[in-house]
């Protein structure tokens, strides 16, 4: 479930990721391209506007291509230098006079393709490629009066000049190879970047997903084992008062008073379910985010101290040296229950697993700016395999007592709820001559 929650996360994520980065780029792409259209028909304009020449309409610059009936002269605009090359349409035939001394452009070739490209498509082409460049064209009919000479007597070349009262048409081709080459390359550019950064992202998206459910998937997973756990533990009790009750259902002649042993294990069983229920909603309540704390300065020295005293019986009747070493009036910003309840457990804890003979010891200090309350045992250290272990619900590290001194392994898992309730940290340390030491700081 968990994997599918992910992938989907995953996928989302990356959908929404690539609609953003296509929509970027295509903006990106589509204003060059038209900053680059702009550009050329500015230049069209341009040399429209110094020759005052007016646009024709497309049949009539189809009609102009095919059989000029006005004459004609071409003009190419190269892209990459100011060299305009110049050649002559004859009106009587499609024919260029080549009237440059720039070969780079054959004039003829240019135009034939053009007037080509019109017959063939039946409609006026916007571009013409040729030898493997691309031409954007315009036509115009300049009316005025004018004086057009193309002299180069001085190469030994012959000379021409148009000077007329009638029209003539200006056809002026642009080189825009060198833009589509940059729209192209900006293209590619753009593809290989979405690329690269979806692949990044998906990379990225991957690892952020799975560290975001790592979260969930250590509480699912300890979900799961409570209420595993749980029901473990609820079958021992359950079991204890059904077998007993089966045995009194069977035997309706006895007395009560000869019947009481069963009566007594029922008893048990009911007390033991009900130490377990309680120690769970007990759990709960303190693991609920929504529990509130209620803070105000209490004397954790009396508290710890009463705590200390009320477990003393317990202690000497399990033959333990159990000793205190409270700091007199520490303050704490705190709760009164919540510090007696931790403080009832850790000290519980000690005396439950300690040895007879060997030492408890009982300490609040003050150190280093913070408050500890820290409880030692002695003579059964906690392995260091098991440590990161011992606050887990229903975790017990001597299987063999699971049940000795009526411990279901929740004991330390709701003193760790509690200090984070009260925002403060526990720890276990396990010093070297093997005593176990439980440590509660308060910020």
């Amino acid at each position: 479930m968990l994997k599918k929650l992910r992938n989907k996360m995953l996928w989302f994520n990356m959908a929404l990721t690539s609609i953003i980065v296509l929509g970027a780029f295509t903006f990106i792409y589509i204003l060059n391209a038209t900053q680059i259209e702009n550009e050329i028909q500015s230049l069209i304009s341009q040399e429209a506007n110094s020759l005052g020449a007016a646009p024709l309409e497309e049949d009539e610059i189809r009609q102009s291509l095919i059989d000029p009936e006005y004459p004609m002269i071409l003009t190419v605009i190269n892209s990459t230098s100011d060299l305009r090359e110049i050649g002559l349409v004859v009106s009587d035939q499609v024919d260029v006079e080549i009237q440059s001394d720039d070969e780079g452009v054959d004039e003829s070739e240019l135009y034939a393709a053009l007037v080509d490209t019109a017959t063939k498509q039946g409609a006026v082409p916007n571009e013409v490629k040729l030898n493997d460049r691309y031409w954007r064209y315009s036509l115009f009919l300049v009316a005025s009066f004018s004086h057009y000479s193309i002299n180069n007597e001085s190469m030994g070349m012959y000379s021409t000049s148009i000077n007329s009262y009638e029209p003539y048409y200006q056809v002026m081709f642009f080189d825009v190879t060198d833009y589509k080459t940059s729209l192209r390359n900006l293209r590619n550019t753009l593809l290989l970047i979405g690329v690269l950064a979806l692949a990044s992202i998906y990379i990225a998206s991957f690892y952020v997903a799975n560290r975001a459910l790592r979260p969930v998937e250590l509480a699912w997973r300890k979900q799961k084992e409570f209420v595993s756990n749980a029901s473990h533990e609820l079958k021992t009790p359950l079991a204890i008062i059904q077998v007993n009750a089966e045995v009194l259902a069977g035997s309706p002649e006895e007395t009560l008073e000869s019947q009481m042993k069963w009566l007594e294990n029922i008893q048990l069983g009911s007390e033991r379910m009900d130490e377990l229920v309680n120690s769970l909603l007990l759990l709960t309540k303190f693991e609920s985010a929504e529990q509130e704390v209620v803070r105000s300065v209490i004397d954790a020295s009396q508290v710890v101290q009463s705590v200390y005293q009320s477990m003393e019986a317990i202690a000497l009747e399990k033959g333990i040296h159990y000793q205190e070493q409270i700091a007199k009036q520490v303050s704490l910003e705190s709760n009164e229950q919540a510090l007696r309840q931790l403080t009832m457990i850790l000290v519980d804890n000690a005396l439950k697993y300690t040895p007879a003979g060997e030492t408890v010891t009982v300490a609040l200090v003050e150190r280093q700016r913070k408050t500890v309350l820290q409880v030692s045992n002695s003579g059964c250290p906690i392995p260091e395999e098991t440590i990161p272990y011992v606050f887990d619900r229903f975790y017990r590290g001597d299987p063999s007592r699971n049940h000795q001194d009526g411990g279901y392994g929740l004991g330390l898992a709701i003193a760790k709820a509690i200090t984070e309730m009260l925002q403060a940290q526990i720890s276990l340390t396990v010093d070297q001559e093997g005593v176990n030491h439980f440590e509660v700081s308060f910020h």
